[in-house]
């Protein structure tokens, strides 16, 4: 929806996604376990028998915005990553980075696995993935074993928001074919660049509802 705001300030979100190094075993019971610290990164199986993936969740506070009634419109999303390495026996890895107006479920996360949120997609409404982009990863052996991109696309709706949250999520699939392997992902800043302004009553009312309405466990 394109609606007229007054009052327009410009802005720019940040958040900090942590590095994380993780050890993968592809024989027998896949595991991954973390042996350091990794503030927000966890190990998630969306149910049982389904693949593991590194998940980190994380939300910029709009708290701010809200109370005064204001608007966010999404005008641009940088999402910059820092080195990722591996050893040799990572055969693929799959990385799904997404700014949404809620909370992405343990349930929902391996729904993601070789699409996005789409009309089809049997988690995320489309209109609550402001921004997203995923990428395929094989590995390219050199000196120091790394990987190389072979496929990556983005979606997203840029749709204006009333939520007191923007959530931000990193969703990591690896395979492989080894008992011993290690995973580093650098870390990654998001960088949100828009603009706040106040709506017409209606229109912002009407925002509000579908920000509060949409999921009751947006922010657990």
């Amino acid at each position: 929806m394109i609606t007229m705001a007054t009052d327009m300030q410009a802005r720019q979100l940040i958040k900090q996604v942590p590095p994380v190094t993780a050890n993968l075993n592809f024989e027998g019971t896949d595991t991954i376990t973390l042996p350091f610290p990794a503030a927000g990164w966890e190990v998630v199986q969306p149910f049982v028998g389904a693949n593991l993936y590194l998940v980190w969740r994380g939300y910029i506070d709009l708290a701010g915005y809200t109370q005064d009634d204001l608007t966010f419109f999404t005008q641009a999303v940088d999402v910059q990553h820092g080195p990722l390495d591996l050893s040799s026996g990572l055969t693929n890895n799959v990385t799904f980075d997404l700014v949404t107006t809620r909370r992405i479920r343990d349930s929902e996360v391996g729904l993601f696995q070789g699409f996005l949120p789409s009309t089809s997609t049997p988690c995320l409404d489309i209109q609550e993935v402001i921004y997203g982009e995923w990428a395929n990863r094989t590995p390219y052996a050199q000196t120091i074993p790394s990987l190389t991109n072979v496929s990556a696309g983005t979606v997203g709706t840029g749709n204006p928001t009333a939520s007191d949250r923007l959530h931000i999520t990193r969703i990591v699939a690896s395979f492989g074919t080894g008992a011993a392997d290690t995973l580093y992902l650098g870390g990654t800043n998001f960088v949100i660049g828009g603009v706040t302004g106040h709506e017409k009553d209606l229109v912002y009312i009407e925002r509000l509802r579908r920000a509060y309405t949409q999921d009751p466990g947006r922010n657990v």
